[in-house]
């Protein structure tokens, strides 16, 4: 698998790697990468069909593979993971199954179980986009881009590489998944950040939350799911705040 992540900061450092939502890509993140390499090991990497890894196919197998090197080999200890989105529920999924390979988790934007009519409107959507012709296609997802982000930032997702099988393969995976439920079994600690009008994503928060009695939420005001983008800044003083909890309990002898 090629080089699908970019590294900031001293590797001696505790580690946060940052996973991106679906159309984006690792070089969103460096801006937040920036801004924490005063105190940490910043690692923000592509998943399969997007950036680097356009031309792998997003699939558990290549997921599990990905952050397993950056996890196993990357990160001298296991990182908090900032997940957003697509990225969210790829780090749930992952947490759980290896428990050992994350130190706490920061979930953006995924706090929805794709159940019964929930997960109708994202499977309409991809069957849509992906059966246009690629030209038509591209057009569609730039003026997506340019009328759900600021300027700079459609900007610089146009740039990242992406497939658009991506909408399928994640159809296909998510369909009736209950991400509640998955990461109950999870016992590190656990933040959610949601923007305020995230309304979608922010539909099931409550019962993430009655499902890890260790989480707790913080809500960006007057954004939407966009926040981790637009409200930059904001952001990356929340994973800054809750990365200081974390690894300085975590680093208290017992």
């Amino acid at each position: 698998m090629k080089t699908a992540y970019s590294e900031y900061g001293d590797r001696r450092n505790p580690a946060i790697l940052f996973l991106h939502g679906i159309r984006l890509g690792r070089d969103i993140w460096a801006r937040h990468a920036r801004s924490l390499v005063d105190r940490y090991h910043v690692v923000a990497a592509d998943l399969p069909g997007h950036g680097a890894l356009a031309n792998v196919r997003f699939a558990p197998s290549s997921v599990r593979e990905l952050l397993d090197r950056i996890t196993g080999e990357v990160c001298t200890a296991p990182p908090l993971v900032v997940g957003y989105s697509l990225g969210g529920y790829v780090s749930m999924n992952y947490a759980v199954a290896h428990p050992d390979r994350t130190r706490a988790l920061l979930l953006a934007g995924c706090t929805l179980d794709f159940v019964g009519w929930k997960h109708w409107p994202y499977e309409a959507g991809a069957r849509f986009i992906t059966a246009l012709p690629a030209p038509l296609r591209e057009r569609f997802l730039q003026l997506t881009l340019h009328a759900t982000l600021p300027r700079p930032w459609a900007e610089i997702v146009e740039e990242i590489p992406f497939d658009p099988q991506v909408l399928n393969d994640t159809k296909l995976i998510s369909r009736g998944a209950r991400f509640s439920e998955t990461i109950a079994a999870y016992r590190k600690p656990v933040l959610i950040a949601n923007g305020e009008l995230d309304l979608v994503f922010r539909m099931d928060e409550r019962r993430f939350l009655n499902r890890l009695p260790q989480a707790r939420l913080r809500v960006l005001k007057r954004v939407d799911h966009t926040a981790p983008l637009v409200r930059a800044e904001e952001f990356t003083a929340i994973v800054r705040e809750f990365a200081d909890r974390v690894f300085t309990a975590t680093s208290r002898p017992a």
